[in-house]
């Protein structure tokens, strides 16, 4: 079986040569320190760089110090949500990630396509015979948020793809992990979002929400988003991330009547209706922001905000 999808966005186009930091004709890698390779990009700009670690490679218009602590970063993104989601933390990839940060909204929506003025980040994937073949992930690095919520939300796709290898991940779930990662700031403007579509009644019942195969029409986004997340919230906190991937596997293997039963001991749709409707309207979401990003000990969250990287404009 062979997969191309972008998440939520447009499919991914062939980057030119004004929006990619490639490494065509550029010079031998300067090794760094932190097992970050460094290199002169040839984009035209003259100042990029690309930084290669074991498992990225990340294209970025910026300083090399700066374009380095992005790469060491994402390898600890990476590692965290391995470690929550997959229990392996030092699980690697045959195929890099490729990760090319655009400098403007317009570089951006010229390399990503129609829709994609909508998004700030978007995952390419590409599945093939039970492997992972391509893994890429596009931001917007003029985009608010690019490194402390998009960055953490798609490299999420990315890892979770390693669990779905022969049929896709659902949606629902899918972005339901993925939003976790995000700031409680994030997830705050999601859970404000949803309870008022709750109040006007503008949300979908959550087994249809569960039975999407594909991106709902753009009206319906806040009412997806939000109740993707605000589930996933609900499942995980009845156990463990563990737990809710078999929960997943086993509804599409036999259908979510039988795994609500049988993982969860929930009996019917209403009871996870009448459940879900008391977390969504409650802020316990906001305690599950970064759960697969666990905190430094003494510290805030600081893997979940990086760096503050001001990319440079061409």
């Amino acid at each position: 079986m062979r997969l191309i999808f972008g998440l939520l966005c447009a499919a991914t186009w062939p980057l030119s040569e004004s929006h990619v930091c490639g490494n065509e004709n550029s010079t031998a890698p300067e090794t760094t320190e932190s097992h970050v390779a460094l290199q002169r990009s040839a984009c035209r700009c003259q100042r990029c760089f690309v930084a290669e670690t074991s498992s990225f490679r990340v294209h970025c218009c910026s300083t090399a110090e700066r374009i380095k602590e992005l790469a060491i970063s994402c390898e600890r993104l990476k590692a965290h949500c391995q470690a929550t989601w997959l229990g392996d933390a030092s699980k690697a990839w045959d195929a890099k990630c490729e990760v090319v940060v655009h400098a403007t909204v317009a570089a951006y929506c010229g390399a990503m396509g129609p829709g994609s003025e909508r998004t700030s980040g978007c995952s390419t994937i590409q599945l093939e015979k039970g492997r992972v073949l391509l893994r890429r992930i596009d931001l917007c690095g003029s985009a608010e948020g690019c490194f402390t919520d998009s960055l953490p939300h798609e490299l999420t796709h990315v890892v979770l793809a390693d669990q779905f290898t022969d049929r896709r991940i659902p949606q629902w779930v899918d972005e339901g992990i993925a939003m976790l990662a995000e700031s409680p700031e994030k997830l705050q403007r999601r859970l404000n979002e949803l309870q008022s579509l709750i109040a006007m009644n503008s949300t979908m019942g959550l087994y249809e929400l569960m039975k999407l195969d594909k991106a709902p029409p753009v009206a319906s986004r806040g009412a997806f988003y939000g109740q993707s997340v605000t589930v996933t919230g609900l499942l995980l906190e009845r156990g463990t991330p563990e737990r809710l991937l078999r929960f997943v596997k086993d509804g599409q293997r036999h259908g979510y009547d039988q795994a609500l039963r049988e993982v969860y001991a929930i009996e019917s749709w209403s009871e996870l209706e009448t459940e879900w409707q008391t977390f969504a309207g409650s802020q316990r979401l906001r305690l599950l922001a970064h759960h697969s990003i666990p905190a430094a000990k003494g510290k805030s969250n600081s893997v979940a905000n990086p760096l503050q990287l001001t990319v440079d404009s061409k």
